[in-house]
């Protein structure tokens, strides 16, 4: 097998001060003063409301970022359902954001006006135990936009650290690009596994994780087994570079990305698992473990969860990948700004496509 692909992201052409200067001006005196924003206004309400542009004097090291796409997850619909409660209401949906930057803080050097940029929707205080060690994720200050403390990207304009925007090329499109910060998940749960290169490695579960799991695993030379019963998903794994999981047919996973987030998942492979495999927990369920200790105990299984990524590593490598991983392939029709509505309010079996987006642009 080979190791994780990389691939260098090129560089957008700089700008100098002049024009620079004159980008700030304009992006800084906006021809409308009010932005349309998606904001959940009671339970299983979602409207396109109006606010003001955001205006103000931006901090040292922040950036106002033009949305140019944001990616919809199922935490989107959990909380505009109801099923999870928002922070507030009215609540402003959207962690996964990709931007073009229109207006950079004074101490900022490395990033300009035009340049396209992914965002880091959980923001960390670099201070605390966990964060100084290098476990981000665990982070005892963690502010999360559009899910735990602060608005979300769904949006015209946004103002976000310059530290948690990460710059994109050029060549990258923006249906590729907007998929960014769950590819970061996916990511960060195979590095958590700690692969060796010649694994039997078993992805549970084809939704959104499970198939840019198998499209990393892919682009680092694994055919990796897929359980899924879903037969468009399934079908949509194996087109992705999976082979469909056989019991007692397939070879024994050594590895398993359990990306499915449904209480029987796990349990219903845990009999053909090899001794002593590894299994990376992503998909997230309130219900207990599907698989018994007894099983877990007798096959000696190595279980683990993965929760978000650490920063900034974890999503600077995603878009090192986004020039060699095809995410596209797994998402929807874009979505108009003015459909944002309609999207949370239609059935989930009547989307086309495993990942929905909005394209900010329309």
């Amino acid at each position: 097998m080979q190791n994780t692909p990389t691939a260098e992201v090129t560089a957008q052409p700089r700008l100098d001060s002049a024009t620079r200067s004159s980008a700030q001006d304009e992006a800084s005196n906006p021809s409308t003063h009010s932005m349309r924003s998606a904001e959940i206004t009671a339970a299983g309400r979602v409207e396109v409301v109006e606010r003001p542009v955001p205006s103000g004097r931006l901090g040292s090291r922040d950036l106002r970022v033009r949305m140019l796409a944001v990616g919809i997850c199922g935490t989107d619909h959990s909380l505009a359902s109801g099923r999870r409660t928002p922070p507030e209401l009215p609540w402003r949906l959207g962690h996964e954001g990709f931007g073009e930057v229109i207006e950079v803080g004074s101490d900022i050097q490395e990033i300009i006006p035009g340049d396209r940029i992914t965002l880091e929707p959980n923001i960390t205080c670099g201070k605390c135990d966990y964060c100084i060690i290098g476990r981000t994720s665990a982070c005892s200050r963690r502010r999360s936009a559009g899910v735990l403390t602060q608005p979300g990207f769904l949006t015209e304009v946004v103002d976000h650290p310059s530290a948690f925007c990460h710059r994109v090329g050029p060549e990258v499109p923006v249906e590729r690009a907007v998929c960014t910060e769950p590819l970061t998940v996916a990511a960060a749960a195979i590095r958590r596994s700690e692969l060796s290169g010649d694994e039997t490695v078993l992805v549970v579960g084809a939704g959104a994780q499970g198939l840019l799991s198998i499209i990393i695993l892919t682009a680092q030379g694994y055919r990796p087994l897929v359980s899924e019963p879903d037969d468009e998903r399934r079908a949509l794994a194996v087109e992705l570079g999976a082979q469909v999981f056989e019991p007692g047919k397939s070879p024994a996973p050594e590895v398993v990305i359990d990306a499915a987030g449904v209480p029987e998942a796990l349990g219903s492979v845990v009999d053909h698992l090899a001794p002593f495999a590894k299994v990376t927990i992503v998909g997230e369920d309130n219900h207990h473990l599907g698989a018994s200790s007894f099983d877990i105990v007798q096959k000696q299984l190595r279980i683990q969860g993965s929760f978000i990524y650490e920063h900034p590593q974890d999503m600077a490598h995603a878009v090192s990948l986004l020039n060699v991983v095809p995410t596209e392939a797994i998402m929807g029709p874009a979505i108009g700004f003015d459909d944002v509505p309609s999207l949370f309010a239609e059935p989930t079996a009547n989307r086309v496509g495993v990942k929905q987006w909005v394209d900010m642009r329309k």
